[in-house]
């Protein structure tokens, strides 16, 4: 009858595996316990309720710069969206000026441009009369003097919203009118056609200003 150390030779040379397991079952040996009972070691689960962890961190991480990554694209187009915004509103504020400014500068401008051609015909009709009579009546006078009291009033605008060379022009205007009146009132008779032509040149540069094709003349009424 064999012995167990004899037994256990003989069939170890037959399965040597067998040998494997039987040497760490004398040991006692870790792997032996497992082979031998099937046990799952503590740091098995460990591990993977570790990789559980860290794949939930991961997907929180991923999820986060996803989410970051859209906040800022959605920030990105609100901001372009505002600046758009504002720069509409800034034209539209900018245009609004402009128009007020223009129909600011066509008043002023119509308002002068009338009451210096009433002035002008005015004075022709004066200097016609002294031609003839020498002497100018006072009603005549008056009228005058009331005309040329109205292109100072009409005058003065121009010097705050006239373009230097619009303000010029009808400097130039206030001139002439001067001189000529002073000579009519003296009873000298005028030649009204300068003051007409720059009459015209203030019209031109007026129309210049306000964007107005120049399409139109001035009649010598």
């Amino acid at each position: 009858m064999d012995v167990p150390g004899r037994w256990s030779a003989r069939w170890t040379c037959v399965y040597p595996p067998l040998a494997v397991i039987l040497h760490n079952s004398r040991s006692g040996s870790p792997y032996s316990l497992i082979m031998s009972s099937g046990h799952v070691p503590l740091w098995v689960p460990l591990l993977v309720a570790m990789f559980g962890i860290v794949g939930v961190i991961a997907g929180q991480l991923v999820s986060a710069h996803r989410e970051d990554v859209r906040w800022r694209r959605e920030q990105d187009r609100e901001d372009l969206r505002w600046e758009r915004e504002r720069a509409r509103r800034a034209e539209d504020h900018a245009n609004t000026v402009t128009m007020c400014w223009r129909d600011e500068r066509l008043r002023v401008f119509t308002a002068f441009l009338a009451a210096i051609s009433n002035v002008r015909i005015e004075l022709r009709h004066a200097s016609d009369h002294v031609r003839v009579h020498e002497k100018l009546p006072q009603d005549l006078r008056d009228r005058l003097l009331e005309l040329a009291a109205t292109c100072r009033d009409r005058y003065a605008p121009l010097g705050i919203i006239g373009p230097a060379q619009t303000r010029d022009e009808a400097t130039e205007l206030i001139r002439m009118f001067a001189a000529n009146l002073t000579a009519v009132l003296d009873g000298r008779a005028v030649d009204t056609m300068p003051l007409l032509t720059q009459v015209r040149r203030f019209a031109e540069s007026a129309r210049k200003v306000l964007g107005v094709p120049d399409d139109s003349t001035l009649d010598d009424n």
